[in-house]
């Protein structure tokens, strides 16, 4: 997702991208200086890993939602509202890490994977805008693996999604049951309900199957994916 370096978006970014004169490049992202744009990269590795903390139970039914679960939830779906949105996938997406709030990641990380989801569809849609160096990274990454960057919203209805050069298309029919653990309906305690929307985990692995061109639109196909990474023990705070 590309995103502009402007005067709302650069307080959330590295302070080193302000004073560059040139395009700079890394293994999490791509600043081009004559667009002043961030295109983002698809990880092969999952740079968050060790921040994670399941800071909720592992399993969460409806009717034992606290104030402070929704309160998370409004605090990121409210974006209309607050900065929190913006904050916390930004950082995320430039991987700055030191100024990450990770106990507000932490919490909605949680919530997504212990929600109990007994309902999930087996497609879920998301507009992009996209430029033409990040449709390359899908492209080269076909049939493999990459870790998401951010929380990254999708709803039920492909009508719903926003107008771009770029749509997402996440299949839930032919992965493991453990793989969906970082998928969760939220709209019905989210902001505006009425956008059907589904929030998938920062860290999630997730593999490319497809990438076709329709003339003025790009489609983007991939599936959830088991975590070859999640060897280590969860640190559970009761």
């Amino acid at each position: 997702m590309e995103c502009v370096v402007d005067a709302r978006t650069n307080i959330y970014l590295p302070k080193t991208l302000t004073s560059l004169s040139d395009d700079f490049d890394t293994n999490d992202y791509y600043y081009d200086h004559s667009k002043n744009t961030l295109n983002c990269k698809l990880l092969t590795k999952n740079p968050y890993q060790a921040y994670f903390k399941q800071l909720y139970p592992l399993t969460i039914n409806e009717h034992q939602l606290t104030d402070d679960m929704l309160t998370v939830l409004k605090s990121y779906t409210d974006s209309q509202a607050n900065e929190c949105y913006m904050k916390t996938n930004l950082n995320l997406l430039s991987t700055n890490l030191n100024d990450i709030d990770w106990n507000y990641v932490n919490k909605l990380r949680s919530l997504i994977r212990g929600l109990t989801q007994t309902n999930l569809k087996h497609m879920y849609y998301r507009g992009l805008t996209l430029s033409d160096r990040e449709i390359e990274y899908y492209l080269e990454r076909r049939n493999e693996y990459y870790y998401t960057n951010s929380f990254t919203s999708f709803t039920i209805d492909r009508l719903l999604v926003y107008s771009s050069n770029a749509i997402m298309m996440l299949r839930t029919d032919s992965c493991s049951e453990k793989a969906k653990i970082n998928l969760a309906n939220i709209w019905k305690w989210s902001t505006f309900s009425d956008e059907k929307e589904a929030l998938l985990a920062v860290g999630t692995r997730l593999k490319v199957l497809s990438v076709h061109n329709f003339g003025c639109k790009w489609e983007i196909e991939v599936e959830l994916a088991d975590d070859e990474e999640r060897n280590s023990v969860l640190m559970i705070v009761q």
